[in-house]
């Protein structure tokens, strides 16, 4: 994009409209000002697509206020809409009408890391009668190597954003009453099929995850926890398609 063009476009430097064609310098700011409002509204819209959570929390007026202070002190360098999401989250952070909501940047962040996942590359994952045999077969599943999708992740949120971005997609409202905010949450994200997902994990949970991630075998990444059902846990990560490969030691 042209800088003159670029500059006119997003800090209203009428220097630009030298360049245009028209009767007068009215005509030519009135044209150049339906071409910039096209533009923002377009780009406010993509943001409100990638942000969908967040902007119900705060309201459809005003995210799009927020969102278009975002674009007037931050025009896109790419053209990849994306990117440019990126950097709306930290924004959000520092946007000081949005402080009193103390977990929107949160939320915002955990949104844009979803869209993050779903653009990346589909793994194949193992099915329930793989990994039932995988276990059939060994005399000691203690030994097993369990490998799970290089998209999986797992995020210690300081708030209960988990909660709220899923009563968002099961109800296509986000009603917060239920829901307590300032409680901090494990959460594993991972990419299945086409989309990614958000699963609300236990600490345990969480340790036992880590630790097949950093490659223990199965009776070793079981944590030191008297409550944790191994049994649970592994069928959780075949229910949310995590598993890539099932080994043995130096298989």
């Amino acid at each position: 994009m042209n800088k003159s063009f670029k500059s006119a476009l997003f800090n209203q430097n009428n220097d630009f409209y030298e360049a245009m064609k028209g009767d007068s310098d009215s005509e030519k700011e009135a044209r150049f000002n339906v071409y910039r409002n096209n533009v923002f509204v377009s780009l406010i819209d993509s943001l409100a697509d990638i942000f969908p959570v967040t902007q119900t929390i705060v309201g459809e007026d005003f995210f799009r206020a927020m969102a278009r202070e975002f674009i007037q002190l931050n025009p896109p360098i790419s053209p990849i809409i994306s990117d440019y999401g990126d950097n709306f989250t930290d924004f959000i952070r520092h946007f000081e009408p949005a402080k009193s909501v103390s977990f929107l940047g949160d939320l915002a962040a955990l949104e844009f890391s979803l869209l993050t996942l779903t653009n990346a590359q589909e793994n194949k994952t193992l099915e329930r009668e793989d990994v039932v045999a995988a276990f059939n077969n060994i005399s000691d599943p203690a030994n097993l190597y369990l490998t799970l999708s290089p998209t999986t992740q797992i995020l210690v949120a300081p708030f209960a954003i988990g909660s709220i971005y899923l009563a968002h997609k099961n109800s296509k409202s986000c009603s917060l009453t239920d829901i307590r905010i300032e409680e901090s949450e494990l959460l594993l994200l991972s990419k299945s099929h086409l989309f990614a997902e958000v699963h609300i994990v236990s600490r345990a949970d969480a340790v036992f995850i880590k630790h097949l991630m950093q490659g223990k075998a199965f009776g070793e990444a079981i944590p030191d926890d008297n409550d944790f059902d191994p049994g649970s846990s592994l069928a959780k990560l075949i229910d949310w398609r995590l598993l890539t490969k099932i080994s043995e030691a130096g298989a």
